[in-house]
């Protein structure tokens, strides 16, 4: 057990989580809950809906999808974006829930936060609920590491405080789940900081909590209702086109859905949809993890080798 104090201003220590995960494992709670509370003063200064400009012909921004506990995916996304470099990164969300380390994911998502704050960025998935991590599996990992649930309160002020859209160059979105119902929910979100969330949650509820959960649908017309619950919905080519005409959008990338070929396109080839978790029902259904590169006002897909 690793019981001295952490020191967040020492990035040898940080580095060193992030190229032995393992020994995450050794790491009291009063040093974890050091990495939680830092990242979270990151969060609170960004906005609900960031916004990027980046020089088209040199600099990439690399978008990662759902990585659900999936440490080999998440250590091989790292040591590709150290070699490439890109300028920014971008994750979808549900970092956690169903994979064998949970923990291990998320803190290395933060102490990158940490460790290059301008560089990382995370956004706020449907898995970053208490109710989703109740049921899939997290909130029972971290209780069985800690015993003592009121310590995951922590990570939950976490959540609160996440953005929920990224727009690079004006015309390209980057959200966990779908577009909303509410064509002017950007506008809602914009310039509005993270720390107010509740505040804004509050007025625009229904809108983020689309945003998190709604799904494409080809052959689709309009919204329908969606199997995953009251509220949430999917989306035709129709409503999606009108959606991003009135936001004078191009292209849209997602996660949120796992397909057997990695990535898939949707509504010609406008809305992108990456799953990084490979493999993420098991062998006996073996999915490639996905990732996209975002150059030249471009979406590049692409699938990771392991």
């Amino acid at each position: 057990m690793i019981r001295s104090s952490l020191n967040l201003t020492d990035n040898s220590f940080l580095n060193d989580i992030i190229n032995n995960p393992h020994k995450i494992s050794e790491l009291e709670f009063d040093n974890i809950s050091k990495i939680f509370k830092t990242a979270k003063n990151i969060f609170e200064e960004e906005f609900l809906l960031l916004e990027f400009n980046v020089k088209e012909d040199v600099e990439e921004v690399y978008v990662i999808g759902d990585i659900h506990g999936n440490l080999n995916t998440l250590m091989k996304l790292i040591e590709i974006i150290n070699k490439n470099k890109p300028k920014l990164v971008i994750f979808l969300g549900d970092i956690v829930d169903r994979g064998s380390k949970q923990l291990e994911c998320l803190l290395i998502v933060l102490i990158l936060k940490i460790l290059f704050p301008l560089k990382y960025y995370i956004l706020r998935g449907n898995h970053e609920t208490l109710e989703m991590n109740e049921y899939y599996g997290f909130f029972q990992d971290f209780i069985l590491r800690f015993n003592d649930r009121n310590k995951f309160n922590e990570i939950l002020n976490i959540y609160n405080v996440l953005p929920i859209c990224a727009l690079i160059n004006g015309t390209i979105l980057c959200l966990h789940g779908g577009i909303s119902q509410d064509f002017d929910i950007l506008t809602k979100l914009k310039n509005q900081k993270c720390k107010d969330f509740e505040i804004v949650y509050n007025s625009i509820a229904q809108g983020i909590y689309q945003i998190m959960w709604n799904d494409p649908k080809a052959e689709l017309k309009g919204f329908s209702d969606s199997f995953r619950g009251a509220g949430i919905f999917f989306f035709g080519i129709d409503v999606f086109e009108n959606f991003m005409k009135v936001n004078a959008l191009t292209y849209l990338i997602r996660a949120h859905e796992c397909f057997p070929e990695g990535f898939r396109w949707f509504f010609n080839k406008k809305l992108l949809s990456i799953f990084s978790s490979a493999n993420y029902r098991g062998f006996y259904a073996p999915n490639p993890a996905s990732y996209a590169i975002i150059k030249n006002n471009e979406i590049i897909p692409k699938l990771l080798k392991l």
